[in-house]
């Protein structure tokens, strides 16, 4: 006969279904789990919008709902975390590094330019579907602008350091360069602009790069 402090794990006997829960998520820093969903929801968030419920972020990311919202606050705000990590500047400044600096000055651009209008597509597609929902928990909006603000300023100076490889062949300063490339491409992606009226890569660097109009001499006089 036991006492009652004298039970060991081998005298029990289980009745139940003791199998490990093998969908629980493990545990994590909340950092380091909300990069994850995040991770995991962003192409379904692009794919389906705002039609994209909270149980199927749950399952795209192998955790159950309250482990999303324990540590996002609502829906909203895990897109609004979505948008920031597509905005984040190091893939880009990543691609312009690995460039070849022996390649022409107008390949260069065009590897750039289809970079950002994928980054731009991205972005517009879950700023898209935010504006559909009314987040409870999210950042003030000074918070995004200055986030915004950061993101675009380090894509400004890796692309000012790429046309600082090429000064000679510039008509304007690498700065000034930069800020016109920038702002061509990020025109291109404004989302009022039908999609079959948008230039590719290409066509982005080849009109930066030479003008609208017919080179002296080709034209009618």
């Amino acid at each position: 006969m036991f006492g009652p402090n004298e039970l060991s794990e081998s005298s029990l006997s289980y009745t139940g279904d003791v199998t490990p829960d093998r969908n629980r998520a493990k545990p994590l820093p909340p950092d380091d789990r909300r990069r994850e969903i995040v991770d995991a929801v962003t192409p379904l968030l692009l794919e389906k919008g705002a039609a994209l419920t909270s149980r199927e972020m749950a399952e795209s990311a192998g955790v159950a709902e309250g482990t999303i919202f324990s540590v996002f606050p609502d829906k909203a705000s895990v897109i609004i975390e979505a948008v920031k990590a597509t905005m984040d500047p190091e893939p880009v400044r990543a691609a312009l590094a690995a460039i070849p600096e022996t390649d022409p000055l107008d390949e260069q651009l065009e590897s750039v330019a289809a970079v950002l209008l994928q980054r731009s597509a991205r972005v517009g597609t879950l700023v898209g579907v935010l504006r559909t929902m009314k987040p409870s928990g999210a950042e003030k909006p000074e918070g995004a602008h200055r986030f915004v603000t950061e993101s675009n300023a380090a894509i400004l100076a890796a692309l000012t350091e790429l046309f600082e490889r090429h000064t000679d062949d510039l008509r304007v300063e690498p700065g000034r360069a930069a800020v016109a490339f920038l702002g061509y491409v990020f025109a291109n992606a404004h989302p009022l602009m039908a999609a079959d009226e948008k230039p590719g890569a290409g066509e982005i660097v080849d009109m930066l790069l030479h003008g609208i109009a017919r080179p002296d001499g080709d034209g009618n006089s």
